[in-house]
């Protein structure tokens, strides 16, 4: 789907169930507090898995391999209808790359992880499907708003007057991606809301740089390679939310003693 189809619909849906909620009769639906975590899954439908840098010259070739990472945080869902809900919150979105680099003509090889943290905040429209008095089934559809606080940077050592740097270089500090999930959630009153679920995210553009960089003397002589990383991925969400606090029942006049 085109960026500028992405970020549309998306926009459309919410500020399309934001005004049909302030229009409709005030009416009470819950709200609910919770955690999520999620693997995150790297891919070659919406990302790259493997993307492959070289240096003007050709000398030095490098990988960047996109592993599994993980994301942790808070959510909150804001009941608007009986079946149709705003969710937002906030989490910490850790991806992770494998670095590989080799100059074969100068018999120098190596490898580095790289860890890239970043915050995300999204915003979604969520539909309810009931399929039991406790099974439900979800869709999403949304943006979501991702920071990236810094670059990453780790290095090698082939040899004493040779390093070798490996970078993750932000694109921009904050920028949007799309967002689109789908599962199944169990409400009980007591214990709360357990929800699975599938989802993906993709950025409206790439977020970061992969780069490398051959340092070969103490002049600052150097050789580099970077392309951008399309860094969308799928997820595998797990979600808890606490249960619900119920409102005591009003007794009204009722004397103390009678």
């Amino acid at each position: 789907m085109p960026r500028s189809i992405s970020v549309s619909v998306s926009v459309f849906c919410v500020l399309s169930f934001l005004s049909i909620a302030q229009k409709q009769k005030k009416q009470h639906f819950p709200s609910y507090f919770g955690i999520t975590a999620s693997p995150v899954i790297p891919n070659n439908f919406i990302g790259s898995v493997h993307t492959e840098l070289k240096d003007n010259s050709g000398a030095m070739t490098a990988y960047f391999e996109n592993k599994w990472g993980f994301t942790f945080g808070a959510t909150i869902r804001i009941g608007l209808f009986k079946y149709i809900s705003m969710e937002t919150g906030i989490s910490q979105v850790r991806r992770l790359y494998q670095a590989t680099v080799s100059m074969p003509d100068s018999n120098i090889y190596g490898s580095q992880k790289l860890a890239l943290a970043n915050y995300d905040i999204p915003l979604n429209t969520l539909f309810y499907v009931p399929l039991t008095k406790k099974w439900l089934a979800d869709a999403s559809l949304g943006i979501s708003l991702t920071h990236y606080p810094s670059n990453v940077q780790d290095s090698m050592h082939p040899k004493t007057e040779r390093t070798i740097f490996v970078q993750g270089r932000r694109t921009e500090r904050t920028y949007f991606a799309f967002n689109a999930g789908i599962g199944l959630e169990y409400r009980t009153l007591k214990a709360g809301t357990f929800f699975l679920g599938f989802g993906a995210k993709v950025p409206f553009k790439p977020p970061f740089f992969g780069v490398s960089i051959f340092r070969y003397s103490k002049k600052g002589d150097k050789i580099s390679a970077y392309k951008p990383l399309e860094a969308g991925y799928f997820t595998i969400d797990f979600r808890y939310f606490i249960p619900t606090p119920k409102k005591k029942k009003n007794s009204g006049n009722k004397p103390l003693i009678e």
